[in-house]
């Protein structure tokens, strides 16, 4: 979908230079791209980007949780532990509808991020907090897509939840390789999810006929 700079403006109220700045920033973060004699537009999201993509997490979380696993102090794992109850919370929560169902999912990727985020800020670089985050946002994309499916929607919200305890577990002990081990796994089960929940994803333009280049508008 083309990003338009005077249509959004008109639609959000706002001026344009403030939609130029928003728009570069989304270029930045991966999340829009700039084709010549089309415009900027809402960056596609297909499988292959997101194996790419998990393949980079594996390398970059792994090096961060290392490091961070033996700085955390008892304060930040007591974050951590909230942050996990308030997943629980919204996890056991009934939705009467399916769309209350996919809000609620979209609220448990946020905490998601959340904690994964808590994690990394423990570790003492900045230049690789900054790549996972950006790589991150573009992950958000495709999850924010899957979680149309609320059926795939309720089964990540198990496994977050779970991954998320092991880990707290694992970082209390202090226990480096446990953890390693935990973020390799719980990346491992998001890509073989993902990328079958983005295949049945209703906004499918096209594939190459290999199984995982299927495109997929952003809503």
């Amino acid at each position: 979908e083309r990003l338009v700079q005077t249509d959004l403006a008109e639609q959000f109220g706002v001026s344009r230079i403030a939609v130029r700045d928003a728009l570069h920033k989304l270029i930045r973060r991966g999340l829009a791209v700039k084709i010549p004699r089309k415009g900027i537009m809402v960056r596609p999201v297909s499988c292959k980007i997101i194996r790419d993509i998990i393949a980079v997490r594996r390398v970059l979380e792994v090096l961060a949780a290392r490091e961070a696993c033996s700085k955390m102090t008892d304060e930040d794992l007591e974050r951590l532990d909230n942050i996990i109850q308030e997943q629980e919370i919204l996890a056991g929560k009934a939705e009467p509808t399916e769309i209350a169902s996919q809000a609620r999912n979209l609220r448990l990727i946020k905490k998601d991020w959340e904690f994964h985020m808590s994690l990394y800020d423990g570790c003492d670089n900045e230049t690789l907090k900054d790549i996972i985050v950006d790589l991150w946002s573009r992950m958000r994309q495709a999850q924010g897509l899957a979680q149309v499916n609320v059926e795939w929607g309720e089964r990540w919200v198990k496994h977050s939840v779970a991954f998320h305890r092991r880990i707290l577990d694992a970082l209390r002990r202090r226990d480096a390789n446990s953890v390693e081990q935990l973020i390799t796994e719980s990346l491992n089960n998001v890509e073989e999810r993902l990328i079958q929940a983005l295949k049945e994803v209703p906004w499918v333009d096209g594939s190459s006929g290999k199984g995982d280049q299927v495109l997929l508008k952003s809503v």
